[in-house]
């Protein structure tokens, strides 16, 4: 079961595993997951830019990781706010 909150109008949920609760010590508080929660609701389209970096061209030179991060952003953009929170 996910911890779920209602924040900016719509349901978020952290998964279990991530989450720090009394039966899994070793996970993360709460606070970690709310700097990417509020940059989602301030600006989506940024967001979805700004998290491609880490994955597609931050760890060394890839010849087309533009097209693979476009092609990111537009999944994202076509999916609906409420499934991706």
């Amino acid at each position: 079961m996910c911890q779920t909150s209602r924040q900016g109008g719509a349901n978020q949920a952290v998964p279990p595993l991530m989450l720090k609760t009394e039966k899994n010590p070793g996970g993360l508080p709460i606070s970690v997951f709310d700097g990417p929660r509020a940059a989602f609701v301030a600006n989506r389209p940024q967001f979805y830019k700004d998290i491609t970096l880490p994955f597609y061209g931050y760890n060394g030179p890839r010849k087309n990781f533009r097209r693979y991060r476009e092609h990111w952003w537009l999944q994202g953009m076509l999916g609906g706010v409420t499934s991706a929170l």
